[in-house]
């Protein structure tokens, strides 16, 4: 059954309006709100916040917190999602000995210009990792840099390299080597896709100060950091860091009825990648914790690649690209990772509720630390 009725959710226009229907439906409830505010550009600089909105008792045992736009244009769906929770709270997880933390916009920058990186040109999924990095040795990634981001060229002209880039993943044995080598993140082409940069983002920064504010001294702690853009269209997958032999792993797989993917396994439609916001966030906490991903499904693979690909030529000849293939190349970005269609929209807001449903369940039926 829908905890609301799925003709009312709709997809926010831009980075600004979400926000503002965040907020708003924060204060309609009387939530606990507040805005974390991120350095930026002087056009945005008094609204490029990251903000949040607690639900429930303020020393709840048990708190689940949902985070969306850490890949800055898949804040579209995920946001979708959060007013749709928050429209559903008072009927369905009011009562609950669980507290909520909604997590707005943890890419704002990104969510803004609609593009999947930071402000600093960042995978911020791929910004959790240790800095400086001890191992120089180059990337996997490296060897495709050249075809994927060096000899792009906007169609007619780059027909060649999309015909060459098209050649390395004929079978579904190559394309996903090809997947797991470009997408497991990489730290030595700062030019390049899936960068994970030289030092921690305002972004990681922001949401670790969020995590140090709302997450610790609970007995338990659950993230879900809503994404779009891989798998089915419409379909949500549960994604773990861990691998599937992992304690928490196989006590998240129960909760879930055996659907939880692993990327460490190979059975995600995510490669194995480093330096997630999930595996941050379990190791920033000391106490019981857990994190996964949602993903939701959008285009092709390589309809989502070729826009990353095309953004990041963008922003690679930033000074001689004209305002409308920049404006093109910014459409064809959200609509890589966002689809105008009733029938997705109502497809991710059924997948949140069973998910959701299926996760308060579970928290519910094993006591937290105390």
């Amino acid at each position: 059954m829908p905890l609301i009725d799925y003709e009312s959710i709709t997809i926010p226009s831009n980075y600004l309006d979400s926000r503002e229907r965040f907020i708003a439906e924060g204060l309609r409830l009387g939530a606990q709100a507040r805005c974390f505010y991120h350095a930026s550009d002087a056009v945005a600089a008094d609204t490029l916040t990251t903000d949040v909105v607690y639900l429930g008792a303020r020393d709840a045992a048990t708190l689940v917190i949902v985070s969306s736009g850490t890949h800055g244009v898949e804040g579209y769906a995920g946001a979708a999602c959060q007013l749709h929770f928050m429209q559903a709270y008072r009927a369905h997880f009011e009562k609950s000995d669980i507290a909520y933390l909604l997590v707005h916009a943890v890419n704002p920058w990104g969510y803004l210009h609609c593009r999947r990186v930071t402000q600093e040109g960042v995978d911020l999924n791929r910004n959790f990792v240790d800095f400086p990095l001890e191992s120089t040795t180059p990337s996997i990634y490296r060897d495709y840099h050249d075809i994927l981001v060096s000899q792009f060229r906007p169609l007619p002209a780059g027909l060649w390299n999309e015909l060459s880039l098209l050649s390395r993943g004929l079978t579904r044995h190559s394309r996903r080597q090809l997947q797991a080598a470009v997408t497991a993140g990489q730290y030595d082409c700062d030019d390049g896709l899936f960068y994970g940069g030289s030092a921690p983002t305002i972004s990681r920064l922001v949401w670790e100060d969020i995590v140090r504010t709302y997450a610790t001294d609970r007995g338990r702690v659950f993230l879900l950091d809503l994404h779009t853009g891989l798998g089915k269209r419409g379909a949500g997958e549960l994604i773990s860091y861990l691998p599937p032999d992992a304690a928490d792993f196989q006590e998240m797989s129960g909760w879930f009825d055996g659907e939880l993917r692993s990327m460490q396994g190979g059975e995600s439609v995510s490669a194995a990648i480093r330096g997630t916001l999930t595996e941050g966030f379990d190791k920033s906490l000391d106490g019981q914790s857990y994190a996964v991903g949602l993903e939701f499904g959008t285009v092709s693979g390589l309809a989502v690649l070729n826009a990353l690909r095309a953004d990041q030529w963008c922003r690679n000849h930033a000074a001689t690209v004209a305002p409308w293939r920049r404006e093109q190349i910014r459409q064809r970005m959200k609509q890589a990772f966002v689809l105008d269609d009733e029938e997705w929209r109502r497809r991710v807001a059924t997948r949140f509720d069973d998910v959701m449903c299926r996760l308060i369940t579970g928290l519910s039926r094993t006591p937290a630390n105390s």
